[in-house]
């Protein structure tokens, strides 16, 4: 029997390989056919939490973004140190951020709809890469422009689809060597008349794309999740077949796939392309930052703020390892901020957003960007500055602000951190010969 072939000679990946609707295929059937509920949630019977408990997560949440944020801080600066820089947090932007001024006093601001405090008159990097802090808030904003834009599909009779894209990858492989062939393979894919003939079998319209990148024991592992809004009948089973040829295709011509390898070209058939059809704008169903129960929106704009997991670790899980005194992951973190410089985490389209209604803000805009109204409680003067920054302060003085306190409990901390670095060069004074 002749097996199937694609149009530039090679064997055609068989109908079914990959992966639909984030199950293998079969395993749906496999599952009804036992009798077990598809895509059923029970009802949780655990009341919502409290304001209180709700408001301490969030500090606790920041307080371990900030300190992040210090140990990028650290890594650049020692780099910039290191390649004969006078001032080594010129190194990186990240460096920088939340920690120079670029005004007389430091503001801190109380939001007057949602109590959260923020500083004015500081220097944000709007890194989405390797800020946890303006990562955060970037990604958030991002989230709500997804969620808009899959409603504005289903209201226009479009069907949004999520596709990933992955490749393999070895221990050895350099990130910045692995990125550039994924981009090439990206082009690839959308080139020539197939790409056209794809488009028009499912009346696409536009895409969003998300690139991650992982850490694990097969080294750095780079893959895109992809938004295209097709044609509200379109058949997911015979997008995954179409793609799977394209991607496979693609990345032979683009140096990531060995075609004469026959399980290396089996196991890229079965994982390398997972569609997902009618995705949801939902929020994620159980646990923040655990892929496997996030919505297509958050699976999309949050792709860089995933905590480790078993398949690899997120760069700021290697930033949290270098937090605690491991020098490899430093290392690698260091890599990453290396490569991943100049390149977009979210590609929307060309006047995909004008047609779905927003704004195209830049990532750095959106880090300095205060939406809600806010009352300024104060500002820190220089001196007291050095001293936040000094003990590691920042998310203590946002806290404080949230206190109830006012201006008072932000002076009253100040005052506390004083003393004890008084204390502490007292101490250093009195031990020194």
């Amino acid at each position: 029997m002749t097996k199937p072939r694609t149009a530039s000679g090679r064997e055609a990946a068989p109908v079914g390989a990959g992966r639909v609707g984030g199950l293998r295929r079969g395993t749906a059937a496999r599952a009804g056919a036992a009798g077990l509920p598809l895509g059923i949630y029970a009802k949780s019977s655990t009341p919502p939490p409290s304001a209180v408990a709700v408001r301490a997560k969030l500090q606790a949440t920041r307080a371990e973004r900030y300190m992040l944020l210090s140990a990028a801080r650290r890594i650049f600066s020692a780099a910039g140190k290191r390649s004969g820089l006078h001032y080594g947090h010129d190194f990186h932007r990240t460096a920088k951020c939340k920690f120079i001024r670029y005004g007389k006093d430091v503001g801190v601001h109380l939001s007057k709809a949602y109590g959260s405090a923020f500083f004015s008159n500081l220097v944000t990097c709007g890194n989405v890469w390797t800020c946890p802090v303006c990562g955060a808030k970037v990604q958030e904003r991002r989230r709500v422009e997804i969620a808009q834009a899959i409603d504005w599909a289903y209201a226009s009779g479009l069907q949004p689809v999520m596709v990933t894209l992955t490749f393999p990858h070895r221990s050895w492989n350099k990130l910045r060597r692995l990125l550039d062939q994924q981009a090439a393979a990206l082009k690839n894919l959308r080139a020539g008349k197939p790409w056209e003939r794809v488009k028009a079998r499912y009346g696409y319209q536009a895409l969003i794309r998300s690139l991650e990148t992982t850490y694990g024991a097969n080294g750095w592992h780079p893959h895109t999740h992809e938004l295209w809004f097709v044609r509200s009948d379109a058949d997911p089973v015979a997008m995954l077949a179409d793609i799977l040829n394209r991607w496979e295709s693609a990345c032979i011509r683009a140096g990531l796939l060995d075609p004469a390898d026959a399980r290396q070209l089996a196991a890229f058939r079965a994982h390398a392309v997972d569609v997902k059809g009618n995705c949801s704008a939902s929020d994620y169903l159980a646990k923040q930052d655990d892929s496997k129960h996030w919505g297509a929106d958050r699976e999309i704009a949050k792709a860089s703020t995933k905590a480790g997991r078993a398949k690899g670790l997120h760069p700021f899980g290697l930033l949290a390892k270098a937090a605690d005194g491991d020098k490899r992951s430093a290392r690698l973190y260091l890599a990453y901020a290396m490569a991943m410089k100049g390149r977009r985490q979210l590609y929307w389209s060309q006047g995909l957003k004008d047609r779905v209604g927003l704004l195209d803000l830049t990532d750095e805009a959106i880090a300095e960007e205060s939406r809600d109204p806010a009352d300024l409680l104060g500002r820190i003067t220089l001196d007291d500055w050095k001293t936040v920054r000094g003990a590691g302060a920042w998310p203590q003085v946002l806290n404080a602000a949230e206190s109830g306190g006012g201006w008072p409990a932000i002076e009253a901390l100040i005052e506390r951190l004083t003393l004890a670095e008084i204390s502490r060069l007292e101490a250093l004074l009195i031990t020194s010969p």
